[in-house]
């Protein structure tokens, strides 16, 4: 079998993307099991055999009419434009290596464009459906496009038979919001990971017991207020505490439109001794951050909203003890007080007392840390979950055959 995997960036060194991280880990798995896998990426085309292609030839300088019309496509939502770009660059990639089936997100309802325009058996994977994201303050232009772009996904979902989810709280969420018929090719199937070897895993004998470790943009959906003001009120109960913060500065919303940044946010709302004991690293490559997860005690998810994240993934992959918000489906990844830690979305009160209970308690943050491993390896390994996903890519093109 010969599979196209879409994927916004690649290759996936430096990129702080789980889509990045989903396609690195599903490609290494297949070319292992023997298949050719070809990554199409940004207009070029990087195959199984190492080798990097560009799909089109190098765009001309646009026309007045042209720039006129991407401005337009903006509005739209959707951006069809671009969708039509992305269905032109899967037919030249088709050209040049036999692709069987492709595989690719939900966002913007590009994957509706793909299949029509290609014929090639679309997989869609839903990473993060732009209808389940809580609602919050918005402009009314910010609303507009919002809304276009949800029912430009909704359209294209409608039209797509073979859909996997990570979560049955994704799926079930997006085919209610979307009016979306069950079929026997909508699956659910974990994101999956490549697990460390067993020397480069937590242990509490090596790590520092006053450190805790948040891998994540600062902005808004990630968390990052929550965090800081957890971390704030954690150091009047253990002032040797402190936060190391990994992760793109893209701005964090405080009204509608408006964005603060990590070194004003935390002027503005941190007192000097918290600001003090915080490091803000920016990006980091996974090397590094690999690291920083050992040495820290606890390693925490702080998000408003997520679908199946990595860093999550990658915190238990590692047997490091864990504490999340309890967005929708993270109880499918988590079990409280077991494999890890949950604590209501947004409200850092709770937050600091899970991470002050877990510092006071370190047996049970070891038998947390080892619950969470079992449990990564058995549902979320690469091993467990690549089969099946071979399976739902059998079953998508035995339904594509002419009857």
């Amino acid at each position: 079998m010969h599979i196209g995997l879409c994927s916004p960036q690649w290759p996936p060194s430096g990129a702080a993307n789980g889509i990045v991280s989903y396609v690195s880990a599903v490609r290494g798995h297949l070319v292992a099991q023997g298949h050719a896998v070809s990554v199409i990426s940004d207009g070029r085309l990087f195959g199984s055999d190492g080798l990097d292609r560009p799909l089109l030839p190098e765009p001309r300088e646009p026309s007045w009419f042209a720039r006129a019309a991407r401005k337009t496509d903006r509005w739209h939502g959707g951006l069809p434009e671009v969708g039509r770009m992305v269905a032109a660059q899967v037919l030249a990639a088709r050209r040049i290596a036999e692709i069987d089936i492709v595989e690719m997100e939900e966002s913007f309802g590009w994957c509706g464009i793909v299949q029509r325009r290609t014929g090639i058996p679309v997989v869609t994977r839903l990473h993060g459906p732009h209808v389940l994201k809580p609602p919050r303050q918005r402009t009314l232009a910010e609303r507009f496009v919002d809304s276009r772009r949800c029912a430009a996904e909704a359209r294209a979902l409608r039209s797509i038979s073979s859909l996997t989810a990570p979560t049955h709280a994704t799926m079930d969420a997006t085919r209610n919001r979307y009016g979306i018929a069950p079929d026997p090719l909508h699956r659910i199937i974990p994101n999956p990971i490549s697990l460390p070897p067993e020397a480069q895993r937590w242990s509490l004998a090596d790590c520092d017991r006053n450190h805790i470790l948040m891998v994540g943009r600062f902005d808004f959906w990630k968390g990052a207020d929550t965090m800081l003001t957890a971390f704030a009120r954690l150091l009047a109960l253990r002032p040797e505490a402190r936060l190391t913060v990994v992760g793109p500065d893209t701005g964090l919303e405080t009204a509608p439109g408006r964005v603060t940044h990590f070194e004003d946010y935390v002027r503005a709302n941190l007192p000097p001794e918290a600001r003090a004991r915080i490091d803000f690293t920016g990006i980091l490559p996974p090397a590094r951050i690999a690291v920083l997860r050992r040495q820290a005690y606890v390693t925490v998810v702080a998000s408003r909203w997520e679908n199946f994240p990595y860093v999550l993934l990658e915190g238990l992959g590692a047997a490091s003890p864990m504490v999340s918000t309890d967005w929708a489906g993270s109880d499918e990844i988590i079990a409280d007080g077991t494999s890890g830690l949950l604590t209501p979305l947004g409200e850092p009160e709770p937050l600091a007392q899970r991470i002050d209970w877990l510092m006071a308690n370190p047996d049970q943050a070891c038998r947390i840390a080892a619950e969470g491993h079992r449990r990564c390896r058995e549902r979320f390994s690469v091993e467990a979950v690549g089969a099946e996903l071979l399976r739902h890519y059998e079953a998508t093109l035995e339904r594509a055959k002419p009857q």
